[in-house]
């Protein structure tokens, strides 16, 4: 009689995967009491469970405008986000086993013309998915940002964003605990930032659900909260996931002092042969 010293491949497997899954479990729900928003607002957007199948490709179009926002910079040479119109167009590429890389290329209106203003990549992974069997999705979106100096101090950033939620029925909840990481000298050495995206939809006829959105940026690790000084911004929402175009267009509020008070932005996914 024979005895099997190690694991097997597929059991290895599962093992890294449940670890995996606890710690995201674990993770979001420590950051839940704190409740995401960039400077660049390029793409306000909360992840879900989707995801390109290996050789698929996508674009989206990311349209965002402020009618009322704030004026005043926090540096010199801000461009702020007040009567501004952002237009990124996001291509995407899946990878297989569970993952998917993408590419953005942002474009934002001021001086009376669109200028460029930041390319980025990412990496998403997947590993927990409903469809797959799975009792939720969970993941982690990886992103690094070259972005003009004109709309960020550090001109290359890095995040981390975590990605879990589950199906209900009609319902969907995800919820995205983010890391932002300055990569440029000398903010490199400064604590990294936090921030999280909410959603809840529910479908209410085919195709079409009805939800709400909330992004909240705490500022940097470890340091004092006062929350008129971070950003809370609340959108309602609808998703339409049918033909010709899948969109998803919301308004959203500003809570605090230091958010927008007013932001419209709309997801177009156009289709790729």
């Amino acid at each position: 009689m024979s005895m099997q010293l190690f694991p097997s491949k597929s059991l290895c497997k599962r093992q890294i995967k449940s670890c995996i899954a606890q710690g995201l479990i674990l993770f979001a729900l420590g950051c839940m009491p704190m409740m995401a928003m960039a400077v660049l607002q390029d793409e306000i957007q909360v992840y879900d469970d989707e995801i390109n199948a290996k050789g698929e490709s996508s674009l989206e179009l990311h349209v965002n405008s402020t009618p009322r926002g704030i004026q005043a910079p926090t540096y010199p040479g801000e461009v702020m986000n007040n009567n501004g119109v952002r237009v990124t167009p996001e291509f995407a590429y899946g990878l297989g086993h569970d993952l998917e890389a993408g590419l953005y290329i942002a474009y934002v209106n001021y001086d009376s013309k669109f200028q460029y203003a930041a390319t980025k990549l990412r990496l998403k992974w997947l590993p927990y998915r409903e469809e797959k069997g799975d009792d939720f999705f969970a993941g982690v979106n990886f992103e690094v940002a070259n972005v003009q100096p004109q709309f960020d101090k550090s001109r290359y950033n890095g995040e981390a964003r975590f990605i879990i939620g589950k199906h209900f029925d009609e319902w969907l909840f995800s919820f995205n605990p983010i890391i932002d990481m300055p990569l440029s000298q000398p903010y490199v050495h400064q604590s990294p930032y936090f921030s999280t995206a909410t959603r809840l939809s529910r479908e209410v006829i085919p195709d079409l659900a009805i939800g709400v959105e909330y992004y909240s940026n705490l500022n940097q690790l470890g340091q004092p909260i006062n929350y008129q000084n971070t950003q809370q911004l609340g959108f309602l929402m609808m998703y339409y996931d049918g033909k010709p175009i899948s969109f998803q267009a919301g308004v959203g509020k500003g809570f605090s002092n230091s958010t927008d008070s007013l932001t419209l932005k709309a997801i177009f996914s156009i289709p790729l042969p």
